[in-house]
């Protein structure tokens, strides 16, 4: 029986561990660079700039057209000593709460709240949160919060692709990680309008990875 070399191990190793190995930044498309500077709208006490209120919307599935937002259901918690809520989601209508802002900083990008009740806070990622599998061949993680002060864990990278932005962790436990949201989750009824409390972070970029991004009304 052949010996195999220690690299080729140390790849079968690796690949064994699944989820917790980062997958590579997709292509960013032409429009990349135009992109991110038409975000350097305003001047930003927390970094160098912030663009004007935008929507995000996942551009596939069910949840097409629906909008990154965060629920009337949102549960109070604590990320790195700071106050915090569980609750980003998706909804179908527009309101204040589905406004964000970008905050270009030199660690990367801020998300922050335009808007409603949380005007101002940001999305972080909590390292404690659990994986778990989505579908046969993809890890998830509802990693996701809203800090009431960035953290270390809140700084992300902007890829514009071809089929629409994607957001990167760029620090933490699930550095490497992407924006994504669970496709078959159910949703209920809040003030007229159904929500659906399902984004999460992906191991890799896949369908509900991309997002479209608009000026909020």
């Amino acid at each position: 029986m052949k010996r195999l070399p220690i690299e080729m191990i140390s790849l079968a190793f690796l690949a064994g561990l699944g989820g917790m190995v980062n997958a590579e930044s997709p292509p960013a498309a032409k429009g990349h660079d135009a992109f991110i500077e038409g975000l350097r709208q305003v001047k930003d006490k927390g970094g160098k700039s912030a663009s004007n209120p935008r929507t995000l919307s996942p551009v596939v599935s069910r949840f097409k057209g629906w909008f990154i937002d965060i629920t009337e259901k949102a549960k109070s918690c604590k990320l790195n000593g700071l106050d915090a809520v569980e609750g980003i989601s998706l909804a179908s209508e527009s309101r204040d709460t589905s406004s964000w802002q970008f905050v270009e900083t030199d660690k990367g990008y801020l998300v922050r709240a335009a808007g409603g009740k949380y005007k101002g806070w940001i999305v972080a990622r909590d390292d404690s949160a659990k994986t778990r599998p989505e579908g046969p061949n993809l890890t998830v993680t509802p990693a996701l919060r809203l800090a009431s002060s960035p953290t270390d864990n809140c700084h992300w990278k902007l890829i514009l692709t071809k089929q629409g932005l994607v957001l990167e962790a760029l620090s933490g436990k699930y550095k490497g990680w992407f924006w994504d949201f669970g496709g078959n989750d159910p949703s209920h009824k809040e003030s007229g309008r159904d929500v659906a409390i399902n984004v999460l972070l992906a191991e890799r970029v896949v369908a509900g990875s991309y997002f479209a991004v608009k000026a909020a009304d």
